[in-house]
């Protein structure tokens, strides 16, 4: 019976040696698991740090370029607005100055006009009264025209006799009532 008592005892020993390795395998395997745990969270934070750096640098280096155009369209557009808004000015202008010429131009031509308009008003209105005047003097002289020459009829018991010249240039007629 001993022999079954340091059997069992050989084999409690070895049970619990068996457990006992097994829960240093099972520590040893936790160990191993953390520190691989460990690990690879370091290295994934490490490729996640090298990944967000090249990203910035990426996002930098687009944003300098982004900026640049910026820039350089900014200037672009800026030059064609300013030459469009001079050229703008220049018609706007030159369009204003014409319209301002022509109107000057246009009053003189309106005002000269007028003033011509007065002075052959005033020289008709002269013109007529002395007719009337030279009409109410010799009443019933009559103009007539035959074969493209002009004449002057005399009413019946008046003749016209010639009187002289006077200054050397001008002929004088004398109308005469018989």
């Amino acid at each position: 019976m001993q022999n079954t008592g340091n059997l069992n005892s050989l084999a409690e020993r070895m049970k619990a040696k068996a457990e006992q390795e097994q829960q240093e395998l099972e520590a040893l395997t936790r160990q191993q698991f953390n520190a691989l745990q460990q690990s690879l969270s370091e290295l994934s934070k490490n490729a996640l740090n090298i990944t967000e750096a090249a990203i910035q640098r990426q996002l930098t280096s687009l944003e300098q370029s982004v900026t640049t155009r910026c820039r350089i369209l900014s200037a672009a557009f800026g030059w064609k607005c300013l030459q469009a808004l001079s050229l703008t000015l220049c018609i706007m202008l030159g369009a204003g100055l014409s319209g301002w010429g022509l109107l000057a131009l246009a009053e003189k031509k309106v005002t000269t006009l007028h003033r011509e308009i007065i002075t052959l008003s005033e020289r008709k209105d002269s013109l007529e009264a002395q007719s009337a005047r030279i009409w109410a003097t010799f009443k019933g002289l009559e103009p007539y025209q035959s074969e493209g020459k002009d004449y002057l009829l005399t009413p019946e018991g008046w003749t016209i006799t010639h009187g002289g010249t006077l200054n050397g240039k001008q002929d004088a007629w004398r109308i005469v009532r018989k």
